[in-house]
């Protein structure tokens, strides 16, 4: 059937507008699809490494003994005759060379020998001849600023690593006395009584 040209003109123009919405409709369709992202990595923290966290690391080495053979045995030796017997510590020796530990006591103005085994643990025997402290010592004592262990902790520190502790009394050094700590090596540290300063020390 024949489309009479007076209507053919106003059809292709309505042919033409649906195509051009059509296009724009697809046109904007496709401009506002956003683009597609890929997934972001999750953060994650590192877990450290047992052998890099340090946990795992051994302490420092500890400094008991101070690298002075028998210095921790004597010291544990009279702290344990001071305990048995209530009085003060005021010499030590190495009783026979046997490692027991031969100390004199100050009970007031007695005197107390107190033997007691070589590591410090117990006593041996306690002898109380009703003898009574040299004047002295007995004047040192009162005036001391120090005790006997802490003379020995102050020599066995100034002395060193590598000797061995022999005895230690008090002696007159100078106008002073001093606690005399003597070493198996043949060294001597002079310890004020009145402070703990090193006043001299021998043989080293």
């Amino acid at each position: 059937m024949a489309i009479d040209t007076k209507l053919r003109a106003p059809l292709l123009i309505a042919v033409a507008a649906t195509g051009t919405l059509a296009l724009a409709s697809c046109s904007g369709e496709a401009g506002n699809q956003q683009p597609q992202r890929s997934p972001e990595p999750v953060a994650t923290s590192a877990v450290p490494d047992a052998s890099e966290s340090g946990s795992g690391s051994s302490a420092e080495p500890s400094e008991s003994g101070r690298g002075i053979e028998g210095i921790e045995s004597a010291i544990a030796a009279i702290e344990r005759a001071e305990e048995e017997t209530g009085g003060v510590a005021y010499e030590i020796d190495n009783e026979d060379q046997d490692r027991a530990w031969e100390i004199d006591i100050a009970d007031g103005t007695r005197q107390i020998t107190v033997i007691v085994s070589g590591d410090g643990s117990s006593i041996v025997s306690t002898s109380d001849d009703a003898e009574e402290v040299d004047a002295d010592d007995r004047a040192a004592l009162d005036a001391a600023g120090i005790t006997l262990v802490e003379a020995l902790e102050a020599a066995a520190d100034e002395i060193g690593e590598g000797s061995a502790f022999d005895d230690a009394s008090l002696e007159d050094e100078g106008d002073a006395q001093a606690w005399q700590v003597s070493f198996e090596d043949g060294g001597e540290v002079f310890v004020s009584i009145a402070d703990g300063s090193i006043l001299r020390v021998d043989g080293i």
